[in-house]
């Protein structure tokens, strides 16, 4: 599923090329208008696992004006932008006329798209959520700076108010749009548990719209997953070596809140995330809750030297087998970071979640309101 993940959090790399400024529209085209974009080159990229890579280039006039190609053949997500910090995402089809405008050092912002529904209805969800996150952190920045004594719990207000704000909005977003790329988008957000019934029609849906889509498949992945070990189902007993080399299991932290956080030295994206579970750990480590750390390393050293490093100083265990790992194959885990949440009773209550959408849930299973 990592196309899948992938698409969950729109991570953009970019790779650079250049393009003939002669473009043939017959089969579609894209093109419009951009403020403060006088004679500057604009792109049109595909996104894959290694990255986003250029498909067409070209150069704005005098005006901003500007018009490339479409050489889409399937439906697919593609990254439009100027510049590495303004970029918009677009969902495209071949033979599509696309138009965009907007402010070209603001992209993201201002932009608007025409031509292309899917498209628009991307924007719409991009829009929602980023003029949400905006509006709260004025409200967070304003009492911080006039009330700091307030500011921790004014911050966990607006995140529960955050969070549930973009449920409500998805869940009716990924049931409005069930046929539609953009709607896969929608379910990071979306509790598992209560919407497994929206998500198992969303993927009933695009399998009949999109067959043979390579997100469509991997979506379907997912659910088959969730199937296997969906939440509120009990959660496998993982038993293995420490990095001392003394088995510690799961079964031993019931009673606490346990978050299972699949991870390893290699992955880059673990790491950056490593700050933000210390923190969650040291806020909550004397209310209830604990890290059991699975590693999926093959080099103690390299594990044990990121665990001191990053300051790790919950129970870590690994079968130092990498991707040949049977906790993770029994978990389901294909892509990391992982994160598994389990109640005191060792059931499962959330499944992917990471940043504020991870910390309110374990506040949430505390049962700390404010």
């Amino acid at each position: 599923m990592k196309l899948f993940r992938i698409l969950l959090s729109l991570a953009v790399l970019f790779q650079l090329s250049s393009c003939d400024n002669k473009k043939d529209d017959s089969k579609g085209a894209i093109s419009g208008t951009l403020t403060n974009a006088d004679q500057i080159m604009v792109y049109l990229q595909s996104i894959s696992e290694q990255g986003e890579k250029t498909i067409d280039s070209t150069k704005t006039n005098e005006k901003g004006e500007f018009k490339m190609s479409n050489p889409v053949t399937e439906l697919d997500y593609y990254v439009f932008r100027t510049d590495p910090g303004n970029v918009v995402f677009l969902i495209l089809k071949g033979g599509e006329k696309v138009e965009i405008t907007g402010d070209a050092g603001k992209l993201d912002a201002t932009y608007t798209v025409t031509g292309s529904e899917d498209s628009k209805l991307i924007h719409k969800l991009r829009h929602f959520e980023s003029n949400l996150g905006d509006s709260l952190n004025k409200i967070y920045q304003n009492i911080r700076s006039t009330s700091p004594e307030q500011a921790e719990a004014t911050g966990n207000m607006l995140q529960a108010y955050y969070s549930s704000s973009m449920r409500d909005f998805c869940k009716k977003f990924a049931e409005e749009n069930s046929g539609s790329l953009a709607a896969l988008s929608a379910t990071k957000y979306l509790d598992q548990r209560e919407n497994f019934d929206i998500m198992e029609k969303l993927g009933e849906n695009l399998s009949k719209a999109h067959p043979g889509n390579k997100y469509v498949i991997d979506y379907m992945g997912l659910l088959a997953e969730l199937r296997k070990l969906p939440v509120g189902s009990e959660a496998p007993e993982i038993n293995l070596p420490s990095p001392e080399g003394k088995n510690v299991s799961l079964a031993s932290l019931k009673g606490k809140i346990v978050l299972v956080d699949f991870w390893a030295s290699w992955c880059g994206p673990c790491r950056k995330d490593n700050p933000f579970i210390v923190s969650m750990y040291n806020k909550y480590k004397s209310k209830g809750f604990d890290i059991y750390g699975v590693s999926l390393d093959d080099n103690a050293d390299a594990w044990k030297t990121a665990i001191q490093k990053d300051g790790l100083t919950w129970n870590h265990v690994s079968e130092l087998k990498k991707w040949n790992s049977q906790v993770a194959k029994t978990y389901g885990v294909d892509a990391i970071p992982f994160s598994v949440l389990l109640d005191k009773d060792g059931k499962i209550i959330g499944k992917g979640l990471r940043g504020p959408d991870l910390e309110n849930k374990i506040r949430e299973a505390l049962g700390i309101n404010s």
